[in-house]
């Protein structure tokens, strides 16, 4: 017990949970916005790969970081382009975008490196910096959100899209600058997971964060305090996993891999019935049939 309850533990469950954190913001300033974008974790492991291979090429962490975010931001603008300008459903598109990213940056990272050759590992960002990235994205968005009338319009687009166009505020283009801003954040985790306390790249090395980080937005009501703390929630039982790995026990080591799983999805049952979904979440807007 004093090996799972320990300060070293602690610091691993806030490591673990800085990417799910930056991940399930993005996805909140897109849900808020009324985008449903189930591409948050082709998002994570394409901003993943930009920033590994840009940290590697340049030496400089923080030019990966910034790669990771450009990358979701073209990213998103395709996605926008697709649900918003095109009016796709919003379901299949996110679901194939992610089978895309994950296919493509296997296949980028293997003609990079070749099979069976050791990747090199890169400089790291220390814990101390991306805590502090990670808490300045949150309070923007809060501030954002909550204090500014380009927040307002962001909620009165995800809840009432008619409403918003018949005071004059563009639908859509509220939606792209939401869809492409929340997947720049989301491509950004990614980048943070290598960058930091990873330094390195393997495939599906996100582990279905991004899943989680969907969930965690449930499971917040979409507001971003709750998404951050949920986040940290679900770091920590990560952190409490490995080290139970550690120990004797008779316990397949399959049950602590899913515990942190697990413990997210009984936490999204139990408050998720209490949230207050967006009203337009994944409805396509036309100004046309308004």
């Amino acid at each position: 017990m004093d090996v799972v309850l320990s300060v070293a533990t602690l610091s691993a469950g806030v490591r673990l949970a800085l990417p799910v954190a930056l991940a399930a913001l993005g996805a909140l300033l897109c849900e808020r916005a009324g985008v449903l974008n189930l591409g948050i974790e082709g998002l994570m492991v394409s901003g993943a790969l930009a920033g590994y291979l840009v940290t590697d090429a340049t030496g400089s962490p923080w030019v990966g970081l910034l790669a990771g975010l450009l990358t979701g931001a073209v990213c998103g603008a395709v996605l926008a382009l697709v649900v918003v300008g095109l009016g796709a459903n919003q379901i299949v598109t996110g679901l194939a975008f992610t089978l895309m990213a994950v296919a493509a940056t296997s296949f980028i990272f293997q003609l990079s490196f070749g099979i069976g050759q050791n990747p090199p590992r890169i400089e790291r960002i220390g814990m101390p910096a991306l805590i502090v990235l990670t808490l300045v994205v949150l309070a923007a968005i809060i501030v954002v959100l909550r204090g500014t009338v380009a927040g307002l319009v962001v909620a009165a687009v995800g809840e009432a899209p008619v409403a918003a166009d018949a005071l004059g505020y563009h639908v859509a283009r509220t939606r792209y600058v939401a869809t492409i801003a929340g997947s720049a954040i989301a491509a950004l985790a990614g980048a943070v997971l290598v960058c930091g306390p990873l330094g390195l790249f393997i495939q599906n090395v996100t582990a279905g964060r991004g899943w989680v980080a969907l969930a965690l937005v449930v499971f917040a009501g979409w507001r971003p305090l709750p998404c951050a703390l949920g986040a940290l929630l679900f770091g920590l039982c990560d952190a409490v996993q490995l080290r139970l790995q550690g120990t004797s026990t008779e316990i397949p080591y399959e049950v602590f891999l899913a515990l942190p799983y697990v413990v997210t999805l009984v936490a999204l049952v139990l408050r998720g019935r209490n949230s207050r979904t967006p009203a337009a979440l994944g409805v396509p807007f036309d100004r046309r049939l308004a």
